[in-house]
């Protein structure tokens, strides 16, 4: 589980444009330091997590542990019926 959550948290730095370095210096936290926490060598704290995902655009949530194979299934697609998310955020170009 903590694998999939540093490789969402590595993969939205990277869509966002972001090199570790800057992530750091977001952070105050140097670029050696992101680094780590994306090779997973060590335990990111609570509060760091929390603040990487803000600058990220990250939600995250508690679920239920009974609704998280409904909660995944919705984001991801997975289902029988489903090619494609049961859920997916609005595009912001039809916003405008």
């Amino acid at each position: 589980m903590m694998d999939n959550i540093i490789k969402k948290l590595r993969a939205a730095r990277k869509t966002k444009g972001l090199t570790q370095s800057a992530l750091g210096a977001k952070m105050g936290l140097p670029q050696s330091h992101i680094s780590q926490i994306e090779a997973g060598k060590i335990d990111i704290r609570l509060s760091s997590f929390l603040e990487m995902a803000r600058l990220l655009d990250l939600e995250t949530m508690l679920v239920p542990r009974s609704l998280a194979p409904a909660v995944r299934s919705m984001l991801s697609g997975d289902g029988e019926e489903a090619s494609r998310p049961a859920w997916q955020p609005d595009n912001e170009e039809k916003l405008s």
